[in-house]
């Protein structure tokens, strides 16, 4: 299930926390820079999505797609993403599924593929994939989805170093956990369409609070608490 917002996270309807937790969390969601494009059908046809699975997914979680994500999978969309906590659960499946599947050489020749120790599955970013229609370690780095150029390549790089999450404490260049496979989809994806490095980390740094809303709205408090900036304007690389 989709993780609860911010504001349902926060203990104490106390004016200051739910100010804060609008940071975290803004209920109006956050712009991206960043389109989908033709990715959702292309991830179906490359076998990373098996559609009737996917929506069966949403509708057992009584979270349904509605007609915006439905059509992202089936015919993309050109319109600017938005992460909200309402679609933050789609973009994370989303974003996994490119991340795993498209050939990048952070999966071919990173720390993923080093630690795997000949067996890629190993991993929940791998071996947790079950909603394709290939088997994970069939889809790892098997589609060209998205080419980068060698500069593209080196801000994904960058950023991918400088992006930590809370459940496995491991760089996004480390992507063994369908979060951090995510946001290297999120990056590549960002990339290619030319974001810079400094774009890519904002943006890295609001998504985090989306799917970990709890844990960043905590960081945001402890930032405050001793006399630092608002969430908003916490540096992202820092």
């Amino acid at each position: 299930p989709a993780p609860e917002s911010a504001a349902a996270a926060a203990t104490h309807d106390h004016p200051t926390t739910l100010a804060l937790a609008e940071q975290v969390n803004p209920s109006a969601g956050y712009t991206l820079p960043v389109r989908l494009g033709d990715l959702g059908p292309r991830l179906v046809n490359a076998g990373a999505i098996d559609l009737p699975r996917f929506v069966e997914l949403y509708e057992g979680a009584g979270q349904p797609l509605n007609d915006e994500q439905l059509a992202i999978l089936t015919r993309g969309s050109d319109a600017p993403v938005t992460i909200t906590a309402q679609n933050a659960y789609f973009l994370l499946n989303f974003l996994w599924a490119f991340g795993l599947t498209n050939q990048n050489p952070i999966l071919t020749d990173g720390p993923i593929m080093k630690y795997s120790e000949g067996q890629i599955e190993r991993f929940a970013s791998t071996g947790g994939w079950t909603l394709g229609t290939k088997q994970p370690a069939e889809l790892f780095a098997s589609a060209p989805l998205v080419v980068l150029t060698r500069e593209q390549q080196a801000r994904v790089e960058e950023a991918a170093q400088l992006i930590y999450r809370p459940c496995c404490n491991n760089p996004t260049l480390f992507p063994d956990c369908n979060h951090g496979m995510a946001m290297l989809g999120l990056l590549e994806l960002m990339a290619a369409q030319d974001v810079g490095t400094d774009e890519m980390l904002a943006a890295a740094k609001y998504v985090n609070a989306f799917w970990f809303p709890q844990q960043t709205l905590e960081v945001a408090a402890f930032f405050q608490a001793n006399g630092g900036p608002d969430f908003a304007e916490i540096e992202p690389r820092q």
